[in-house]
């Protein structure tokens, strides 16, 4: 008589590998999902990573910051035992040391505030990022000016960084966050008081102030007023949680016909919103003036 127990051991045989083969099955099917979501991941990551232009060292390595100079001044608005060290970043080009320089060309001197260093324009990708976007037109300048320096104080950085050859001598674009548009308050008031228009234009390009509330303390409005008519453009910026700001931008808009532009932001919005500063200056500098807000 034949046995059964054969076909039923097979069966379960049959049964046991279709079982381990589904869980086999499941499993690459897991592990191919846990891969899918760990490339998307990694891209994702790579592609936030390659679109800042502050912490990219591809970016660190095409443009390098310089921040170990200094020049020497003839008053004492800088650092050192007789405060005549005046140290500087920069990045960029040395038209100084080129022998050609176009209308493309911009040089830029960075002022700071009475709380912050030229460091912070590095730190924060400002720096670099200016001369990412300007490529091989531009020569970018952050300085340890004291807030202090009335516009003798500025004239005199501005001739010791031509003397050393880190700017042309041409006019440059100044961008002075809060407490150092003093010194470019100054420089107007100069003009004014004088009539002779011709050293402010020939140092200052184009004016950024970025809050600045000695442009509020000016009694005469004359002093403003020189910049317009020296035939300088004013853009000025501010953060739209500083009521200060706002009115340092709406007197400039009424004296000097100045562009506006607000970011998201307090006092420091450079700082703030670094990226954005970057791009409202840069289009501004290029002619693109529709910055009213950002």
């Amino acid at each position: 008589m034949p046995s059964t127990q054969c076909p039923v051991q097979i069966q379960n045989v049959y049964m046991y590998i279709i079982l381990n083969l589904r869980k086999l099955v499941l499993g690459f099917m897991l592990l191919g999902a846990i891969v899918t979501i760990s490339t998307i991941l990694t891209n994702a990551t790579a592609s936030s990573t390659s679109s800042s232009a502050y912490q990219s060292p591809q970016d660190t390595r095409v443009y390098p910051v310089d921040n170990k100079s200094s020049v020497q001044l003839s008053l004492p608005y800088g650092s050192g035992s007789d405060k005549k060290s005046l140290e500087y970043s920069h990045c960029g080009t040395k038209f100084s040391e080129s022998s050609s320089f176009t209308k493309r060309d911009l040089e830029l001197i960075l002022l700071h505030g009475a709380k912050f260093k030229k460091e912070d324009w590095s730190s924060s990708g400002v720096l670099a990022d200016f001369c990412l976007k300007g490529k091989h037109h531009i020569s970018v300048v952050a300085i340890d000016l004291s807030v202090t320096a009335d516009g003798l104080g500025f004239q005199d950085a501005y001739e010791a960084l031509v003397r050393g050859k880190v700017i042309s001598g041409h006019p440059v674009v100044v961008i002075s966050p809060s407490a150092s548009g003093r010194a470019i308050v100054s420089m107007g008031r100069i003009a004014a008081g004088s009539g002779n228009y011709s050293i402010l234009k020939s140092i200052i390009k184009v004016w950024i102030p970025v809050a600045s509330p000695a442009v509020l303390s000016v009694r005469d409005d004359a002093a403003l007023a020189s910049f317009s008519l020296a035939g300088i453009p004013v853009f000025a910026i501010n953060g739209d949680q500083d009521n200060m700001g706002k009115k340092v931008t709406k007197k400039l808009e009424s004296t000097t016909h100045a562009k506006g532009g607000e970011l998201n932001g307090g006092h420091a919005v450079y700082l703030d919103s670094p990226k954005l500063f970057v791009d409202i200056v840069m289009r501004f500098l290029s002619g693109n003036e529709d910055n009213s807000r950002y």
